[in-house]
C-alpha cells in the first residue's frame, strides 16, 4: 500500500513517495502547461502505484467548487477544476490542499512540528505562506483559504504588495520583500540570493536589510501569536535556511513586543524538511485519506 505526494510548483514538481516505512523524494522541472503537470504526476503514479495521490499547490484553492481561484505563480491553473480533473485523469482518490498548510501539515508529521499543540508554519519565498495544525488537525478554514498570513497587513499606506494592497506582511517579509529593503538602504538592485551571501559575508548593508526584515516579520509573528497563542512556530525558505541568524533575530525582537504570557511557552525554529515540506504533507494528508 503506497501513497503520493506531489507540491505543484511554477517550475518543478517536487514528490514525497512513501510505501510501508520506506520514503523517496525527488522534484521534477516541468513546463508551465497543465497538459504537462498532468503528464509528469501520471509517470510517477505509473511508478508508484499509489492508492491516494495528495497534492500542494499555491494559491487560493476553493474546497468547494475544486478550482484554483488565484495563483500568481502558476496562473495558467486558475478556475480550472483540478479536482473533477485530476481524479477522472488518473483514477485515483485526490487530495489538494495550499502549499503553505500542506508545509505545515508536513512538519507536525514528520518534521520539527512533531507533538505540537498548536502549530503554526511559515513559508518565505517569492512570497509568504502559512499553515496552521490544532490538535493535529489542519485548519484549512471554510473555503480553504485559511492563514494568509501574508496578506494581513502591518502598514495600510505601505509598499505595494504583489496582491495589488498596500501593506501586506508580504511586501517586507519575502524574497522581493528583502530585495525592496536592500534598494531602500542602499539604491542597488540585488536578489535576495545575492543580499544573503553579502549578509554572510559581513556587509553591514546587506545585514541591516536582513534585520529589518526580522523587524517586520516579528509584527507578523506577534500578530500569530496574540490570535493563536502556540507552542510551535516553524519557518520554512531560502533565507533562514541560508541565514539562520534571522530567527535569532526575529525572536529578540518578538521578546521585545510580544505578550510575555503567549511568549513563555512559544518555540521558535526553522523548519525540517526543507523544499519537500509541502511534498511530504501532501502525502500524510493522501496517507490520511486511505486511512479514513
Amino acid at each position: 500500500m503506497s501513497v503520493l505526494g506531489v507540491d505543484i510548483g511554477g517550475t518543478f514538481i517536487k514528490f514525497v513517495a512513501k510505501s510501508g516505512n520506506d520514503i523517496k523524494k525527488g522534484k521534477i522541472p516541468t513546463e508551465k502547461s497543465f497538459v504537462s503537470i498532468t503528464e509528469e504526476i501520471k509517470k510517477l503514479i505509473k511508478n508508484f502505484h499509489p492508492e491516494v495521490l495528495g497534492i500542494g499547490i499555491a494559491g487560493l484553492y476553493d474546497k468547494k467548487t475544486g478550482k484554483l481561484t488565484a495563483s500568481p505563480n502558476i496562473r495558467f491553473l486558475e478556475g480550472v477544476e483540478l479536482k473533477e480533473i485530476f481524479e477522472t485523469e488518473f483514477g485515483i482518490p485526490v487530495v489538494i490542499e495550499n502549499d503553505a498548510s500542506a508545509a505545515a501539515y508536513g512538519e507536525y508529521v514528520y518534521g520539527a512540528g512533531k507533538n505540537s499543540q498548536i502549530l503554526i508554519c511559515l513559508t518565505l519565498g517569492t512570497g509568504l505562506g502559512g499553515g496552521t495544525v490544532i490538535n493535529g488537525e489542519l485548519l484549512s478554514g471554510v473555503s480553504g483559504s485559511a492563514m494568509e498570513i501574508g496578506h494581513t497587513t502591518i502598514d495600510i499606506e505601505g509598499w505595494r504588495c504583489h496582491c495589488g494592497r498596500k501593506g501586506c506582511l508580504e511586501a517586507y517579509v519575502s524574497s522581493y520583500g528583502l530585495e525592496r529593503l536592500y534598494f531602500f538602504l542602499t539604491d542597488q538592485k540585488l536578489s535576495s540570493s545575492e543580499i544573503i551571501t553579502l549578509a554572510n559575508e559581513g556587509k553591514l548593508e546587506a545585514m541591516k536589510a536582513i534585520e529589518d526584515f526580522s523587524h517586520y516579520l516579528s509584527i507578523g509573528l506577534m500578530n500569530i501569536l496574540h490570535i493563536f497563542n502556540p507552542d510551535k512556530i516553524v519557518i520554512g525558505g531560502g533565507i533562514p535556511e541560508y541565514y539562520p541568524a534571522v530567527i535569532d533575530l526575529t525572536v529578540s525582537n518578538l521578546k521585545k513586543i510580544a505578550f510575555e504570557l503567549p511568549f513563555r511557552d512559544l518555540n521558535i525554529s526553522r523548519a525540517k524538511l526543507g523544499e519537500y515540506s509541502g511534498a511530504y504533507g501532501a502525502m500524510a494528508l493522501a496517507d490520511k485519506k486511505r486511512k479514513e
